[in-house]
Formats: structure tokens, sequence, C-alpha cells
């Protein structure tokens, strides 16, 4: 069974939805689709068993960052870079605007699907703007730049998660700059990434042979980061880290048979401008 890069945004919504407790998302079920559980299996057992709930923890983290942002911000805009089936605007208060930016047949079929979801009133009506774009050249920076211009005097958040690992190094710098010339002083960028250690790990070689297998993504540099690179990041200072495994202890929610040799162990960066 084939499955490409950009479907596994299916797959994210998929996990969320199979754990609404834990995720807090009760909207990613509006994305399954009768596929979806065949390859969550074969995931969990080529690769690894527990990136269902990890990615539930992914989620609840954002969700709740962006919750406290927004109670103390009346006029914020949340950048969702890479946004995929994410659903953070639905539940978050109506004051929020959100651009969301991903590939083409991402940002048009998205943005389809929750027109007609808000017109049978499955989610609320927000301000959601759906903008295809990639973000890794200087015409898609130059795009996004000129639309983010029209919403002036607001509060910024950037938030980029499941997006790096699929970058080289220069693309994520490229990324990063934009986002350092984009932000003013005191907005945030929310980031995820594996960390290095990971690299050497047995259950990150199986990640990288499936994906490679079955994404047919022989080229994909697979990359991850070390937290120093986000200590060291000119212009942002590192205001919080956490991981999967961290949000997963704080909530009491990691399976009883919990092998770490098993995890595929996410870290999460808040930054500030």
């Amino acid at each position: 069974m084939e499955i490409f890069v950009h479907d596994t945004a299916f797959m994210i919504a998929y996990y969320r939805a199979q754990n609404e407790l834990m995720s807090r998302d009760p909207f990613a079920k509006l994305w399954l689709r009768p596929t979806l559980k065949n390859w969550a299996d074969q995931f969990a057992e080529h690769v690894s068993p527990h990136d269902g709930i990890l990615h539930c923890f992914r989620n609840r983290f954002f969700l709740e960052e962006l919750e406290e942002l927004s109670s103390n911000q009346n006029r914020l805009l949340l950048i969702n870079l890479g946004a995929g089936f994410s659903m953070y605007p639905y539940v978050l208060p109506e004051h929020v605007k959100t651009i969301e930016v991903d590939f083409p047949e991402i940002a048009e079929y998205k943005q389809e699907k929750i027109k007609k979801f808000t017109a049978e009133k499955k989610v609320p009506t927000r301000s959601v703007l759906h903008k295809a774009a990639n973000i890794t050249t200087k015409e898609g920076q130059q795009e996004l730049a000129e639309l983010i211009a029209t919403y002036p005097n607001s509060k910024k958040a950037i938030l980029i998660e499941g997006v790096f690992f699929f970058l080289t190094l220069s693309q994520i710098a490229s990324v990063l700059s934009f986002c350092r010339n984009l932000l003013k002083e005191g907005d945030l960028l929310f980031c995820v990434s594996y960390e290095t250690p990971l690299e050497t790990s047995p259950v990150f070689d199986k990640l990288t042979t499936y994906f490679s297998e079955v994404l047919k993504s022989e080229e994909n540099p697979f990359t991850v980061l070390s937290n120093s690179y986000y200590e060291e990041l000119d212009s942002f200072d590192l205001l919080k880290k956490s991981s999967s495994v961290e949000v997963g202890e704080h909530f009491q929610g990691l399976p009883n048979d919990l092998n770490k040799q098993d995890v595929l162990n996410e870290f999460f960066y808040v930054l500030k401008k």
C-alpha cells in the first residue's frame, strides 16, 4: 500500500481521533477515511506501536500553549506552516485569526472541506485563511509575507510541526530566517523536531527505512536537530522545551508496556523573538 508524504496529514488526524480525551481534538474524526486504520496498523507493526498516542500528546501540548497565549491576547494571528489537517482554530477562542499554509493539494482540499463542515455546523465558524505555498522557496515566502502584512497590529505566533524532518538543514535555515524577519519582538515561534540521539536508534532506522519503501522518499533528508540548535538560534530566546514522552508522563497517558527503545520521541520548542 503506497502512501505519499502529504497523505501523512490524514494519518496524524487519524491518530488524534483515536484518543480525543488526550489530544483534545474533537474534530480530527472529520478527516477519517477507510484506508487509514490499515496504514496505522502497518506502521505500528513495522516501525513503532506508540506513534498514535505520541501525536495526541503533541497536539495537546501546542493546543494548551496556544490557549494560554490567546487568553492574554485580543489580537492574535496564528500562522501554521505545514498545517495539514490540524484543527487548532476550531478549539481556540473565536477572536484568534489563523493562516494555514500547505501544499496546494492540501490547502485547497481542506478549504473546501472546512467550508462544507462549517455549513453543516460540524465545526464552529472561525477566521481561517488557507494559503497554498512552498515555504522553502523565496517566492512562497514573499507571497506569505505580503499576506501576513494585511493583518496589522496583531501578536503573531508561528507554528511549525511535522515539517523539519522532511527538509534539509539549509531549507530549515531558510524557513527560520523567514520567521525571524517576519516576527516582531515578543512574537512566538513553536517548532517540532527529533533530537539527534534518536538518529542512532533502531526505531529511527525502522522509520527511515519504512518511509523510503512506502513513501518512495529515498532522497528525503530525514533531518534531526540538537537541542542546542534551538538554544543558539539567532534572535530567539528558548522559553520552553518539552517532548512527547514528557507530556505523556505529565498527563499519565503513557502505555504501561512502553519500551522507550520503540518510541519516536519528538521534542517541542517554544521560542520568543
